[in-house]
């Protein structure tokens, strides 16, 4: 319903017909006497019906450029005043013709309002302007035309309203279809069902409303226009939409996943379907009329929109007097709001472009036109938008009108000295001062206020609401030439977001396809020309995790996933912790054509056993006691790419000051050499698990071994040693070997195998030892098929395990004989996985050097002393990080390279408590680097792999007296100890069979 309360604080247009009439006594109003007196100078001045040419006309064209150009920023935009062209109307339509023509030459935004137009009433009026300044020849090319969804609503809602009060009438015969829905609609509002239930009513409403905004693009008459729209609707939303989802999308790529970019894109660009599909499909229903409950002029409906159109469209039985101007003012409001949000300045580029206001010339206005009535309605709203406390408002509207100043202010017949036309538009752009009249003293308290009220408003309005321009009046003399426009800002041209658009796109794709080719996850995980992922991480990136069988198969998810959880406790403990960063192939070769992932044994074992002394050290913490975390760090397979991860640690080692050691090295390459070398640069302890080259970590020059690096496995010599004695005193195989053929690796990067074949040799005896290198699998089958033919006492393989497997295969194809095999621990990770087929296949005798073994722990052994605990947690242990514990093809990790990932991950987190403790401070790299060189005391007494004191620097920190064992593969698949040669246990020890100057068992030899 409309209410009876309507507010307005300015005189009605009607009102203002009585102003300036007769006063009291005789004579006429000051102000009507100026008029009378202003006109007779004009008839005077301007030469009658005198029409000036465009040239002579340019002072006001300038004005008229002045009036509409909208300035660059937004402080210095002002309210526009009324130009009033004065003149005859023949004058008067001329030149608002020109101004007319201008804005269409520059396909500005203008509408023409015609001295005899056929519009009835403001709303009339209003109709009229809607439709010019929508149309294309009032927009640039390429620019969205404007809109006005506020005036439509109140128009639509005006026409119910104005059929309810008609009655029951049918629409008139040829009506537009819309004419004929609205009287349908009307119809449906007013008779059961829908009429007598005032919800039913409300979702009949909304559903038109809805369908209403899914059909403004239908409706549009012309093509061009239908795609200009939905342009419009489109770049409110899809290009910063696009690029924004494009910039989630790759830095989500950067920091975790090409599937979670993936998930991004996916659900931002549904959001932005949705978006526009909602701006075009009038999805937003009434949520878009928000205005219409703040508008001052309607009582507003406290339960919404919906409410308020009801309100509206529904006649009070008794109305006030006021009510059709109340209803003209909301139209009015409405368009100028309208136009108020076209040219906001916000993120659309189109409002930005606008660079000229919008116009409406009236071509002349006589006492009955609706520009006169809508002219001044205009003014009241925006002087209501001025009161109160509420921010002043602005529209864009620039009004221009044709006046014949002698004109009439009213329709009917006057006097001659009667009100003019030109005085009541006057009056009607007045902006109101308070009088100078002095206040009491009471009254003096709101001086203030209404003072910085009136300035607040004048600064809104303006001094003056009108600028008056005699169209005749002609001095002569030479004229400048009017302002140049002011162009549209480059950086808006319709075409920029989209360039923008596509650009943020494609550099996003560009990132997202670096992320893909370039990094495996997050930037810490490099992808490698092979394809194989390096980099470090806490065990959460799983590095053959998307492999489908050709890298390490998933073999070692369970173990990181149990380090990520462990690193995860700490670190939401809140406790105190240091950092081991283990460094490792943790991937197999890409390029090995069978997809054989059984070379990843020994990283397996040596994460394991990482994981099991990290949850023992952890466990066994209690209140503010020292944390263990532990990061992984991909090398690639065969250590490719160790110098490129050395750096990775470097940097995160001097951003995580918690991080005190690095172990790992368990391969001796040139790229591990490197990698210890840089590493040994940051200061930082190095601690090797199964690298066993006589020259790891020797520096350049007479410079020796590097300090910082720690070696647990004993030395290729020692250990050759060991091997070449127990074969020539029938240790290996039950009979004193003669000869020997030495098969191993001829890479040249690889350091491990021609030196382990070269110790050998050298302790072998002279000239017994036949050295045969290889430097593919296939020379490998070649070598073995010629030592067959004249075949040797024993084989001595001291290649890699990668090719131990065809190895095997041509030994037990081309030996005549039972062949007698000794290897070194580098075998023990094949062993692992094929242990039971060795017992099974009982081919040939193999014997090995395993850096530790559980079978060493027995009584004939370590006699009565306690067994260490390593090996009983192992088993759980096992079962809990591995995919299968029952896995039919026999992989299992290496239990000898977890014992000594175990010892190397205990001992750095043993010394890194004691010195927490020792210091009451945090450990740091240097203090754990401290505590390690000390020859003098046991790093740690219970090792898994035997008793752990590191000796001098000039030996390169080697394990004093590190034991050496002698095992061998029974045909059940188990391992049985021979031998054990050095400290194992820190007790009484049974003897072995040891060369001379070793540790033999019971007492250590000196």
């Amino acid at each position: 319903m409309i209410s009876g309360n309507f507010r307005s604080d300015r005189p009605s247009a009607a009102s203002n017909l009585n102003e300036g009439k007769d006063e009291p006594g005789g004579g006429r109003a000051g102000s009507g006497g100026r008029a009378r007196q202003g006109s007779e100078a004009w008839r005077m001045a301007g030469g009658g019906d005198r029409i000036l040419s465009e040239d002579r006309l340019r002072g006001v064209l300038d004005l008229f450029e002045r009036l509409r150009e909208r300035p660059p920023w937004r402080w210095r935009e002002r309210l526009r005043p009324l130009l009033l062209l004065l003149g005859p109307e023949r004058a008067a339509s001329h030149a608002a013709e020109m101004l007319k023509s201008r804005c269409e030459d520059e396909r500005a935004p203008v509408s023409h309002i015609a001295a005899d137009t056929p519009a009835t009433g403001v709303a009339g009026v209003l109709r009229e302007a809607k439709r010019e300044l929508s149309q294309p020849s009032s927009r640039a090319r390429g620019e969205p035309a404007l809109r006005f969804p506020l005036l439509e609503m109140a128009l639509w809602l005006r026409d119910l309203r104005e059929i309810r009060l008609a009655g029951d009438r049918p629409p008139p015969r040829g009506a537009a279809s819309s004419e004929r829905e609205n009287h349908l609609l009307v119809r449906r509002l007013t008779h059961p069902p829908v009429g007598d239930n005032e919800n039913a009513r409300r979702r009949e409403l909304n559903r038109v409303i809805r369908r209403r905004g899914r059909d403004v693009l239908r409706d549009l008459e012309e093509v061009p226009s239908r795609r200009a729209t939905f342009l419009s609707f489109l770049e409110q939303i899809a290009p910063i939409g696009i690029a924004a989802v494009a910039l989630i999308s790759a830095g989500t790529a950067a920091a975790l996943d090409l599937a979670s970019a993936v998930l991004a894109a996916v659900i931002g660009l549904a959001f932005v379907t949705v978006q526009i599909a909602a701006r075009t499909r009038g999805w937003y229903g009434v949520r878009r009329y928000g205005w219409f409950l703040r508008q001052p002029y309607i009582d507003r409906d406290s339960t919404g929109f919906l409410g308020f159109a009801l309100g509206v469209f529904d006649p009070r039985p008794v109305e006030p007097d006021d009510h059709g101007e109340q209803l003209d003012l909301l139209l009015v409001a409405a368009f100028l709001e309208d136009l108020r949000r076209n040219y906001r300045r916000d993120y659309r580029r189109a409002a930005w472009a606008r660079v000229r206001y919008p116009v409406l010339i009236f071509e002349h206005l006589s006492a009955g036109h609706p520009g006169v009535a809508f002219v001044e309605l205009v003014e009241r709203v925006r002087a209501d938008g001025q009161a109160g406390d509420r921010p002043p408002g602005f529209d864009p509207l620039v009004v221009v009108a044709g006046v014949d100043p002698a004109a009439p202010a009213s329709a009917g017949p006057a006097d001659p000295p009667g009100p003019r036309l030109l005085e009541r538009l006057a009056r009607a752009v007045r902006v109101d001062v308070a009088s100078d009249e002095p206040q009491s003293v009471i009254a003096a308290r709101g001086l203030w206020d209404r003072y910085t009220r009136e300035q607040r408003r004048v600064g809104a309005l303006g001094s003056r609401r009108e600028l008056r321009v005699d169209v005749t009046r002609d001095p002569g003399g030479d004229l400048p030439p009017v302002r140049p426009v002011r162009r549209r800002p480059r950086l808006a041209h319709p075409a920029l977001p989209w360039i923008a658009m596509v650009a943020v796109a494609a550099a996003s794709v560009s990132v997202i396809s670096v992320q893909v080719v370039r990094y495996c996850s997050p930037f810490g995980i490099r992808r490698m020309a092979n394809g194989e992922c390096v980099g470090i991480t806490d065990g959460s990136f799983r590095f053959g995790e998307d492999s489908g069988g050709k890298n390490n198969d998933n073999r070692l998810n369970k173990v990181l996933d149990r380090i990520e959880s462990l690193n995860d406790h700490v670190t939401e403990s809140g406790k105190p912790y240091a950092t081991v960063v283990y460094l490792g192939p943790v991937t197999a070769d890409p390029s090995i054509k069978n997809k054989r992932i059984d070379l990843l044994a020994g990283v397996q074992g040596e994460l394991i056993g990482l994981a099991i002394a990290q949850k023992r050290f952890n466990d066994a913490a209690e209140g503010d006691d020292l944390r263990l975390r532990v990061l992984v760090a991909n090398a690639g397979a065969k250590f490719r790419y160790a110098e490129d991860v050395a750096e990775q640690i470097r940097g995160r080692a001097l951003k995580d000051r918690s991080i005190v050691a690095v172990i790992g090295f368990e391969q001796s390459r040139r790229q591990t050499q490197r990698a210890i070398r840089l590493l040994a640069k940051s200061a930082l302890p190095l601690v090797g698990t199964a690298n066993s080259y006589d020259g790891t970590a020797l520096l350049d020059g007479d410079a020796g071994y590097s300090p910082y690096y720690f070696r647990l496995a004993s030395p290729n010599a020692r250990t050759a040693r060991h091997a070449a004695y127990w074969a020539r005193r029938g240790d290996v195989g039950g009979r004193k070997v003669d000869g020997a053929v030495v098969i191993y690796d001829g890479d040249p990067d690889d350091l491990y195998s021609a030196n382990l074949a070269a110790d050998f040799q050298r302790s072998f005896r002279p000239g017994r030892a036949l050295m045969r290198p290889y430097r593919n699998p296939g020379e490998l089958n070649k070598s073995v098929r010629e030592a067959c033919q004249d075949q040797p006492d024993l084989f001595y393989y001291a290649g890699r395990s990668d090719e131990f497997r065809s190895f095997v295969n041509v030994l037990e194809l081309s030996c005549p004989q039972r062949p007698l095999v000794l290897a070194d621990d580098e075998i023990a990770k094949y062993v692992s996985d094929n242990a039971e087929e060795l017992g099974r296949k009982n081919t040939f005798d193999l014997f090995f050097t395993p850096l530790a073994a559980r079978e060493a722990w027995t009584w004939r052994w370590i006699g009565d002393q306690a067994p260490q605990t390593f090996y009983s947690d192992y088993d759980p242990g096992v079962r809990e990080m591995t995919d299968d514990e029952d896995d039919p093809s026999g992989r299992r990790p290496s239990i000898t390279r977890a014992a000594v990932g175990y010892d190397a991950a205990t001992l750095v987190a043993t010394v890194a408590s004691k010195v927490y403790w020792q210091e009451k401070a945090l450990p740091s790299a240097g203090s754990v680097f401290a505590a390690l060189n000390d020859p003098d005391h046991d790093v740690l007494r219970n090792g898994a792999s035997g008793v752990l004191r590191f000796g001098s620097r000039g030996a390169g920190h080697q394990v004093i007296d590190r034991p050496v064992i002698l095992a061998t593969i029974r045909q059940d698949g188990t391992t049985e100890v021979r031998q054990v040669c050095g400290r194992l246990v820190a007790g009484g020890q049974g003897r072995a069979d040891c060369p001379p100057g070793e540790g033999r068992g019971g007492a250590t030899a000196k």
